[in-house]
């Protein structure tokens, strides 16, 4: 059986955010790495959905870093910006990157329920300072997954999804500009494809191949990402009902409720190849709907194995071309609010662990 011991309770601490890509202009729209609007998932909705977080071991608080989706039993896909190695400032290292699968709770977590970090890979094209294109990093687990939880199905072909009128993002980051106290649950929204063309009149320098962007549906209340939902999955539903992956969450407007700049996403089919090529010595995961249902959230973890020192592989150069993000309208200045540039990457909510010890 299994004992529950609570070290701290689940009240919530917000932890400082990281600014990085440091902006040359200062008058138009912030752009910014952060769901707004939506509303809780049920606890299987998507059962692909992956964390990334930070935990320092002997202490009993962590941190929502991003989000990010399960590949196969070994490798976990997420933003290149998050876990780049500006993201380790502040006393964290590399070290203290840990993967949480399977548990959509944030205040319902135990130390036991962490995956250690065996590599780092940022896909090799990745420049943060032109709009953070491509993307992308890879996770390499330590040990594999055992838990009963789907592994994404990589998109083969645009026009599986191109004449798609509805997409779904999935995050745990937060819910308001003025709500910096993030959800307790994972979260989902609808959103609303944009054209290539409204895209780049929205964004300037705006990468059609290697990106999709999304708004809030006109006349419902305003759905988007926010800060803490980076790396997190960007779905449609095909004719069975079931969420396919086609997207991850890049940037955004920092004024989470504007629509003034779009949630921008890495389309994942430009790096299919790159992601079979690294991820070829995982295996596909087992999931078991019925099974599921009938089970608790919480995650195996790694059943008490050692952790290893973590691997960061990052580009040789990484400097791009310097290109600075702006809005495509003249009335930038007063809806996005501040600077462009700032890809702001709050390491989400510092949160009261429990502790888990097997009997």
């Amino acid at each position: 059986m299994n004992s529950y011991r609570t070290l701290l309770s689940s009240a919530c601490l917000l932890a400082p955010m990281i600014g990085l890509a440091s902006p040359t202009s200062t008058n138009a729209p912030d752009i910014s790495a952060f769901i707004v609007g939506g509303q809780p998932t049920t606890t299987n909705q998507i059962p692909f959905y992956a964390r990334v977080i930070l935990y320092r071991p002997g202490t009993s608080q962590y941190v929502n870093l991003c989000g990010g989706s399960i590949v196969n039993d070994r490798y976990i896909m997420t933003a290149a910006h998050c876990v780049e190695s500006e993201v380790y400032t502040d006393g964290w290292t590399i070290d203290n990157l840990r993967v949480l699968v399977k548990n959509p709770s944030t205040a319902d977590v135990f130390i036991d329920e962490f995956k250690d970090v065996r590599t780092i890979t940022i896909h090799p094209q990745y420049v943060q300072k032109d709009l953070w294109i491509n993307d992308i990093a890879l996770i390499e687990l330590s040990y594999p997954i055992t838990d009963n939880v789907q592994s994404i199905t990589l998109p083969q072909d645009f026009g599986d999804y191109s004449d798609q009128t509805t997409y779904q993002i999935f995050g745990l980051g937060l819910t308001s500009s003025n709500n910096q106290s993030g959800p307790d649950f994972l979260r989902w929204a609808e959103i609303q494809p944009l054209s290539d063309a409204q895209c780049s009149s929205l964004v300037n320098g705006y990468h059609s191949q290697e990106t999709l962007c999304a708004n809030g549906f006109e006349g419902r209340a305003y759905t988007g990402i926010c800060q803490g939902d980076s790396g997190g999955p960007l779905t449609y539903q095909d004719t069975n009902g079931d969420y396919q992956q086609i997207g991850l969450t890049s940037y955004g407007s920092s004024v989470c409720d504007s629509p003034s700049i779009p949630s921008v996403f890495t389309e994942i089919l430009n790096y299919t190849s790159w992601i079979e090529a690294v991820t070829s010595n995982g295996i596909k995961t087992s999931y078991d709907a019925s099974l599921a249902a009938t089970e608790d959230y919480h995650s195996v973890g790694d059943s008490g194995a050692s952790p290893v020192k973590t691997t960061l592989n990052e580009p040789e150069v990484n400097s791009g071309s310097g290109n600075t993000p702006n809005s495509g309208t003249s009335n930038s200045g007063s809806s996005g609010g501040g600077s462009i540039g700032w890809l702001t990457l709050a390491l989400g909510v510092l949160v009261g662990l429990r502790r888990k010890w097997r009997l």
